[in-house]
């Protein structure tokens, strides 16, 4: 289905009690690698109306400022032909002083920000560590880790989640308003979209690039952080080329050279990389996956599934309502 003749729709909300129904332009970043995911929304400082506690009001002459602050919530939902969807919720980190007006706006994770903990654990898991500091959060925690000694000094949740990334691999993000903290080669897509080189497939530029295997030389790096502080290392692939970390958890050696020539193989494939430009549908998020057919090379190689990086949306008049679709493991 082809929607570049369909009528864009949106709909923003500050506040949570005033709404617009137009924007300059609302870009949203989603990424698996990212803690936040971030939105920057740019409005006309001056509407003639918006809808404010559930009424029409005219607020002609008057700023939008004199009805948002910083840390106020923001919900972004866009769409087609009044069909909307919810694309980021967050709150506004900042509020520019230029014409028009740009306001930057983060994910939960800007509640953790403001956050301050001192705390030293002689010997703490990763699932007590979590609930120490992201009390009343509900979490999912996809590879559960003993991380021996963690001293904690005047740092916020949202810098010791940073430090767990840094220093042990571990990745956190909210998912619809869970807080999921795992190694990225634990993702389990939940959703897969089917793509269509030829119909979803925006025609414009793109990195986008089908490549094989004898091309691109990667060493796989490896690590598994084990519960009795012990860790095991190991490496595959071509030395002297790009090299690529991954961390596992409570593996025997042998398990880890296994999954070490497993991965290597999913991340060395005769594919795509790059990023795949679609229309505002299909609702691709990152951490999805993209299952890609190309009819002009019927069952060959380049079909395939691959894992959804990142993904970033784009809602303006330029550009139209556009999903770049970064790929990263293929399945």
């Amino acid at each position: 289905m082809i929607h570049l003749y369909f009528n864009m729709s949106c709909r923003i909300t500050l506040a949570g009690n005033v709404v617009f129904d137009r924007v300059n332009s609302a870009t949203v970043n989603e990424s698996i690698k990212k803690l936040s995911d971030t939105a920057t929304l740019i409005l006309p400082r001056e509407f003639k109306e918006a809808i404010v506690e559930g009424r029409t009001e005219s607020i002609a002459r008057r700023n939008i400022t004199d009805f948002i602050k910083v840390g106020d919530t923001v919900k972004i939902e866009l769409g087609y032909d009044n069909n909307l969807n919810t694309e980021f919720e967050g709150y506004i980190k900042s509020i520019g002083a230029d014409v028009p007006l740009v306001l930057e706006c983060e994910d939960e994770m800007y509640k953790l920000r403001k956050t301050n903990f001192v705390k030293s654990y002689s010997s703490i898991g990763l699932a007590q560590l979590v609930t120490g500091i992201a009390p009343g959060y509900k979490t999912d925690l996809i590879d559960d880790v003993g991380l021996g000694k963690f001293v904690i000094n005047n740092a916020s949740a949202y810098e010791v989640l940073e430090d767990l990334r840094k220093n042990y691999g571990l990745h956190s993000r909210f998912k619809d308003g869970v807080l999921v903290i795992g190694f990225p080669v634990s993702i389990v897509p939940g959703v897969v979209h089917q793509i269509n080189m030829n119909r979803n497939v925006r025609a414009l530029s793109t990195d986008l690039k089908f490549v094989r295997k004898e091309d691109y030389k990667l060493l796989l790096k490896a690590i598994s952080i084990n519960k009795d502080g012990t860790r095991f290392r190991t490496e595959f692939g071509d030395k002297g080329g790009a090299t690529r970390t991954l961390h596992f958890t409570n593996k025997s050696l042998k398990e880890l050279e296994v999954l070490t020539e497993n991965n290597f193989k999913s991340l060395s494939f005769d594919g795509y990389q790059g990023t795949i430009p679609t229309w505002g549908l299909p609702l691709t998020k990152a951490g999805d996956a993209i299952e890609v057919t190309d009819p002009n090379y019927e069952n060959s190689e380049r079909d395939g599934k691959y894992l959804i990086e990142g993904v970033v949306k784009k809602f303006n008049s330029n550009d139209g309502f556009v999903r770049e679709n970064k790929i990263g493991l293929k399945l």
